[in-house]
């Protein structure tokens, strides 16, 4: 097994060290054993960077920009669609890499590439369609010219849950526009990022352009928020997270965009089709073993439908196979390590304490020895949660559906709001007046109606709330890296002829 790690890492160009100025370097402020969730066994080692690795990392961003920025915006749009296609290429061994970094199942780690190439592919596409325009001036014989311009180097911080889409979708935003950027993936999944230099590199980016830098959360955010020629933070994270590196942004005004946590509601309206909720539900909630900010937190169901509900759910949830990613047929892994698995186990007993009811557990994985060292926590299924309990209120981050019952469509609309947080919705009902009428009153960037995967490169994707500011994705995502520059001139004039 050991061999095969190795042997992916090797194929996908991957040396020892921090991906700076177009080569692996030599350095680091740590190193890290990186291990495979669901077995407990050694992946790779990996360095960590500290300050110093950031000021060089930045640095080099900081002298590339001037070259990047100048190049054509359709040939920065062509290295990006470069890159994926040589993703696509490369789809089997970056998913492998993903599954064994992260735990979920290979079938998800190949749509995950998927998504993520998708948004080279998009972004390289709007960096063709990135204008401005020409806006008449008061005065005659003048005009304004109105164009958008890179905001300079950018700091990009992402997850583990989704390490290369979340990577993706900010890497190719930013270069698309003409910055550079430095790239701080999380330190328990650095190494489909840091393979990502040598892919990009092979599709034309030049040195410099993108600085790839796993690392502490404290040691990257100190270093972004220090130096003025950081000029954006893009981040996906905690809303804690999101408030601390607000706070240092503020020393030098620079730019933030942050995707932060999300409390989703899915609301189960009385006409609904309980066949199609049933089986979007399971695939929605075990997505990434539940790991996933906009996944459905809390349940809203008819009283008098979950019994019904519950009939057509638990043979899903009885049917599914939890174990190695790897593994033929397996659609649960594990959690990213051992301390989400006591958190998740934490909120579950805090739950079941203050009165809701074990409906449903799936412990297929136990027993293998295999599995013996891993991070899994069985699928769970609680009914009788009440709003006020933690469980209700905090992002789940585990495969838990947490079932709650309401008297009437405007209760379940109200109870759905009454959250700080505001990323993501769900609404199921065969009346789709009524369906878009809910949808419309939710709090939040995003609605599923009758859809439980409604994010693509496409369309902007945000929260609203504590949930973040800015969006990524669509024709909004290139502009959170672009200022408006505008020009007063004289319109061009043919003199006396």
């Amino acid at each position: 097994m050991a061999d095969r790690h190795a042997e992916l890492l090797s194929g996908l160009g991957f040396s020892q060290g921090l991906w700076i100025e177009g080569r692996y370097r030599a350095g680091g402020a740590e190193t890290i054993q990186v291990a495979n969730p669901a077995t407990g066994a050694a992946i790779a080692q990996a360095q960590l960077a500290g300050e110093a690795d950031f000021r060089l990392a930045l640095d080099g961003a900081h002298q590339a920009f001037g070259r990047w920025r100048s190049e054509p915006n359709a040939a920065r749009g062509e290295v990006l669609k470069r890159a994926a296609a040589l993703m696509a290429a490369r789809r089997q061994e970056l998913a492998e890499l993903l599954t064994r970094e992260q735990g979920k199942p290979i079938s998800q780690a190949l749509a995950e590439v998927d998504y993520a190439a998708s948004f080279f592919q998009w972004f390289g596409e709007e960096a063709r369609r990135l204008s401005g325009r020409l806006q008449p001036h008061p005065q005659r014989g003048r005009e304004y010219r109105v164009r958008p311009v890179p905001v300079g180097v950018a700091g990009l911080v992402t997850p583990w849950n989704f390490p290369l889409a979340q990577g993706a979708k900010k890497v190719a935003a930013a270069l698309a526009a003409g910055c550079t950027a430095v790239w701080k993936p999380s330190e328990f999944t650095p190494l489909v990022a840091l393979v990502m230099g040598p892919l990009l590199k092979a599709a034309g980016l030049p040195d410099g352009v993108l600085q790839i830098l796993p690392a502490r959360g404290p040691v990257a955010g100190a270093a972004f928020t220090s130096d003025p020629r950081v000029r954006c933070i893009s981040l996906t994270g905690s809303t804690n997270t999101g408030r601390a590196l607000m706070e240092g942004a503020a020393r030098h005004l620079q730019r933030v965009s942050f995707e932060l946590g999300g409390n989703a509601p899915f609301i189960i309206l009385p006409d609904a089709n309980l066949d199609a909720v049933a089986a979007d539900l399971v695939t929605l909630k075990l997505l990434c073993a539940g790991q996933v900010c906009v996944t459905a937190n809390r349940v809203f169901v008819p009283a008098a439908l979950e019994e019904p509900l519950l009939k057509r759910l638990l043979p899903l949830w009885h049917a599914l196979r939890v174990g190695d990613g790897l593994a033929e047929g397996t659609v649960v892994g594990p959690l990213i390590h051992a301390q989400a698995r006591g958190r998740v186990r934490g909120l579950v007993r805090q739950a079941l304490d203050a009165g809701a009811e074990l409906v449903s557990e799936n412990r297929c994985h136990e027993g293998n020895p295999a599995l013996a060292a891993g991070s899994f926590f069985p699928p769970t299924i609680l009914g009788g949660v009440r709003d006020e309990m933690p469980i209700a209120r905090e992002e789940i981050f585990g495969p838990v559906m947490a079932l709650l019952s309401y008297g009437d469509v405007p209760e379940a609309v109200r109870r759905a709001n009454s959250t700080p947080f505001g990323l993501a919705g769900y609404v199921y009902g065969r009346d789709l007046s009524l369906a878009n009428a809910v949808a419309d009153e939710l709090e939040v960037g995003i609605v599923g109606v009758n859809e439980w995967r409604p994010l693509r490169a496409e369309i902007p994707f945000g929260g609203v709330k504590y949930s973040g500011l800015g969006r990524e994705g669509g024709e909004e995502g290139i502009r959170e890296f672009c200022d408006m520059k505008v020009v007063a001139t004289p319109t061009p004039s043919l003199g006396g002829l």
